[in-house]
């Protein structure tokens, strides 16, 4: 049997482990609430990315955080739509998720692709 999955994929879209930091709120000396993504890197997910359509950006963007990248993985999804993606020293916040068909046969991310965080 073929597998046609592995078909049309290029060599730099292979699937990548990403790590998943959940997002967790806490206050701080000033009384403020700030957000705090911790994760000791047990926590992962496989997922091919892909640069985000226009119509991606258009349809999945927020006010504030607008979509740069897709990240594609077979089966139900494993993170939420407040945690923290890590590839290496890439970030990727999550700013949508769509379970396509809500069967679990595969999940769509939209991240927004941050520089400035670590």
């Amino acid at each position: 049997m073929v597998n046609t999955r592995m078909m049309y994929v290029r060599p730099g879209n292979l699937f990548k482990e990403f790590i998943i930091e959940s997002n967790k709120q806490v206050v701080t000396s000033t009384g403020r609430v700030a957000n705090s993504h911790s994760g000791d890197g047990t926590k992962t997910l496989k997922g091919c990315l892909a640069e985000a359509s226009d119509e991606d950006r258009t349809n999945h963007s927020q006010k504030d955080h607008i979509v740069t990248h897709t990240i594609v993985q077979a089966g139900s999804p494993k993170a939420k739509r407040t945690d923290k993606l890590v590839l290496e020293n890439r970030v990727f916040y999550i700013v949508d998720i769509d379970d396509a068909g809500t069967l679990g046969i595969s999940t769509i991310y939209y991240a927004e692709e941050r520089r400035d965080a670590k």
